[in-house]
């Protein structure tokens, strides 16, 4: 085990106790710096994974988070892969507080990042299953601080699946399981009627909900949209202020709340008038009475009394999830995402491997909580005041809002410097593989070369720390043969080898290990060329280097000089280590030569584009038809945009979850030409609201899914998929489809597609 940073643990496995399946050559030395798995709690003794790579680091007392990527065959499909999890330990004795982030309404959603800054959370994850193609209401119950802002009453959203929650007592002992809700409206006369849901997006047959202003202003139609018998009952100040057949959207005042019944319960709310009196009662039970402080749904319950549960193989295809556990006693707790939907990086993993994942960290109860898109883990480094975004969401739009989290603060700390948080300055995106193909271990550096460091000062609570006056920590180099650090924390290499660099200030000290690799052999800027589309545009590009035996790292921008025609280029460096090129002329192409240590490299960088012909759609046998929820047939029209088209009919009546029809290659995946910046596709609509997706398959196999502006307009129209930055080429075309997302949007129609192009730069 390495020390590599104040508190921070970090290991890899020999590259050669990693399955065959990698079918990866290394050269040189392969580092052997821990066993390849320990038997610790944690480490993936039921999984049938091999750990590759653990970073370790706190949060805050009693707060600690492990970056744990693995490899091997998968729990369900047997498959080989790559497997990033992120698992986060909570003492819950420690004086973290747990609790709920909310945007302001039920029905709203924000990226969890942003809640959680907002609300001043150290860390989070998501959770619950929400309405996501409507209302954005969680599907199960919200405690906010006590108050019960949403009940958990179960709902064929939520496939009739037990609302199972995780819940916290005022004292901080968490618990898994159901909590449930009983409510009663006292009616004109002595009479009452049940209060079956609060703030929910769906109400059940013959049931009567109740919204608050806190609902926000989402349709209160959605709950009971097809329903022909309906209600809707405003009561303000405790008396009926108004009565309407079909319920309304808008903004609930405050000292107001809502009714809404359907069949049964309209009829039991159906004799009401303006000026009846109207009052309610209702409250949650929480098993052994606990007094809930907060609360939110997950689903499927994964393990009990300490026992990985066995779930139906639906639940076992690899998918991002998000999960959370606890100790016997509710005392400790373990929060675990896991990435997925992206093969070279991470595939994801079933529920049941997820439920033996939480039993080996020591969970005695664990709840999946939500995944997919959703799934997200944000936390703060120490010494910064803010969280960062920890995992890779698999959305290609990045990451996806969601309408709750569940989340960890702490009281402010004294701000005075108890340590530093050592790291380097230079950033960049980690990725899985053998050790020496590791170029984003930004602590490794070439002889002659640097590396800028910087110490971040932290309280005794791990958040930010004020040196005194404007001066910083000193820093001193365990073996001044390997290199050397100045007072500005830039480290020179001199010798390969290993040495230990420590920030240090009065009692407060911090340290990094640095390894400096054998001399600088060749140069990398990834692909080797920039495509810019016009005059102004801007692409970004790294420099990475390694040495004659493989091993990898960044180069410092300080130790990159750069040589291209200012008039047709303008390149600038940033703090993390990225270069920014701007185009300052027209159509061309350019090089930019990098060189660094005496080693040179050359970046091509392309101007302008051209547009080339995917597929004109004037053979249909080339297409297949595929749906969603839906049926319909695609044939040949002679009414393209230019000559023959692909028309599309379908039938959106069949469902209220989301529909779709599209085409995908008849001969498999279409392998596109060149280096794609964008495809555009012609489009005849009807008017309808339609969500346009295009699917590419880059050369690692990884999906990416290409969403555009909806289409809303009738008639012919050109929609622009833009191609993701970053994208490995070449690639290929999987799929093009349309979604229909409007629970009440149900018809027949028709699409005309023609002449796909793609653009491509010169």
């Amino acid at each position: 085990m390495v020390m590599s940073r104040h508190g921070l643990m970090r290991w890899r496995v020999p590259s050669a106790l990693l399955s065959a399946a990698l079918a990866l050559v290394l050269t040189g030395p392969v580092h052997t710096e821990a066993p390849a798995v320990a038997a610790t709690p944690g480490s993936p003794q039921t999984t049938g994974r091999t750990e590759t790579y653990r970073e370790t680091r706190p949060v805050a007392p009693g707060v600690e988070l492990s970056t744990v990527e693995l490899h091997g065959p998968d729990g369900a499909t047997g498959e080989p892969g790559w497997l990033q999890t992120y698992q986060m330990s909570v003492d819950l004795t420690s004086g973290v507080q747990i609790g709920r982030l909310f945007p302001g309404q039920v029905a709203a959603r924000r990226p969890l990042l942003d809640l959680a800054r907002d609300a001043g959370a150290v860390a989070a994850v998501n959770a619950d299953y929400f309405d996501i193609n409507g209302s954005g209401a969680p599907w199960g119950v919200a405690v906010q601080d006590g108050e019960l802002l949403q009940s958990p009453l179960p709902n064929t959203k939520a496939t009739q699946t037990d609302q199972t929650a995780v819940m916290f007592s005022e004292d901080q002992v968490g618990a898994i399981g159901e909590i449930v809700f009983e409510g009663t409206i006292a009616l004109p006369g002595g009479r009452t009627a049940s209060l079956d849901a609060l703030n929910k997006a769906e109400l059940l047959k013959d049931q009567i909900g109740m919204f608050t202003p806190v609902w926000g202003t989402y349709c209160r139609c959605h709950p009971v949209k097809g329903v022909e018998q309906t209600i809707e009952v405003v009561v303000r100040d405790g008396v009926v202020a108004e009565v309407a057949g079909v319920p309304r959207e808008g903004p609930i005042a405050e000292g107001t709340f809502v009714l809404v019944g359907r069949e049964a319960g309209a009829e039991a709310l159906s004799s009401l008038r303006a000026g009846d009196p109207v009052s309610v009662d209702y409250g949650i039970r929480a098993p052994g009475d606990m007094k809930v402080k907060a609360a939110m749904s997950g689903r499927q319950l994964l393990v009990a009394d300490g026992e990985p549960l066995e779930l139906p193989a639906e639940n076992n295809t690899p998918e991002p999830r998000t999960a959370v556990g606890f100790s016997a006693d509710g005392t400790r707790m373990w929060l675990v995402a896991v990435d997925g939907r992206q093969p070279e990086f991470s595939r994801g993993i079933g529920l049941n491997e997820l439920a033996r994942m939480m039993a080996d960290l020591g969970a005695h109860s664990a709840l999946n909580l939500d995944g997919g898109g959703s799934t997200t883990l944000v936390a703060r480094d120490p010494g910064r005041k803010d969280a960062e975004l920890v995992n890779r969401p698999s959305d290609a739009a990045g990451t996806r809002p969601v309408p709750t989290g569940l989340a960890m603060f702490l009281p402010e700390g004294s701000g005075r410097a108890t340590g530093f948080w050592v790291s380097t300055a230079t950033e960049r995106d980690r990725f899985p593989g053998p050790d020496p193909a590791a170029s984003w271990r930004t602590e490794r550096v070439f002889p002659g070369l640097t590396r800028r460091l910087r110490a971040d000062a932290f309280d005794e609570t791990y958040g930010p720390a004020v040196l005194p006056g404007k001066a910083g920590p000193r820093w001193r180099v365990a073996d001044d043969r390997i290199g050397r650090v100045d007072r500005d924390g830039v480290f020179r290499a001199l010798a390969p080898g290993g040495t230990t660099v420590t920030a240090k200030r009065g009692r407060a000290t911090g340290d990094i290990e640095v390894t400096v690799l054998g001399e600088l052999a060749r140069l990398d800027t990834g692909s080797g060329r920039l495509n810019l589309l016009e005059k102004g545009a801007k692409g970004t590009f790294e420099v990475d280097g390694a040495d004659s035996a493989g091993y990898a790292a960044p180069i410092d921008p300080a130790d990159v000089t750069l040589a291209y025609d200012e008039a047709a280029l303008d390149v600038t460096a940033d703090e993390t280590g990225a270069f920014t090129v701007t185009a300052r002329a027209g159509d061309g192409e350019h090089v930019v030569t990098v060189s660094a240590g005496g080693v040179t490299s050359e970046l091509i960088v392309g101007i302008g584009t051209s547009q080339g012909v995917v597929d004109t759609f004037d053979d249909t046998s080339n297409w297949d038809f595929w749906s969603l929820r839906a049926t319909g047939t695609v044939s040949s029209t002679p009414d393209g945009h230019a000559g023959n088209g692909l028309k599309l009919d379908y039938d959106f009546t069949q469902s209220t979850e989301t529909r779709g029809v599209g085409v995908w290659p008849a001969a498999g995946l279409l392998p596109v030409a060149g280096e794609p910046t964008a495809f555009k596709l012609w489009v005849k609509a009807e008017g309808h609201v339609h969500r346009t997706r295009l699917e590419v398959v880059d050369r690692n196999g990884t999906l990416h899914t290409i969403e555009p502006a909806f289409l809303t307009e009738p008639g012919w129209q050109q929609v622009t998929y833009d191609v993701p930055d970053a994208m490995a080429y070449p690639v290929s075309l999987r799929r093009i489809f349309f979604n229909e997302l409007d629970p009440d949007a149900g018809y027949v129609g028709t699409l005309v597609l023609d002449e796909l192009t793609a653009v491509v730069a010169n």
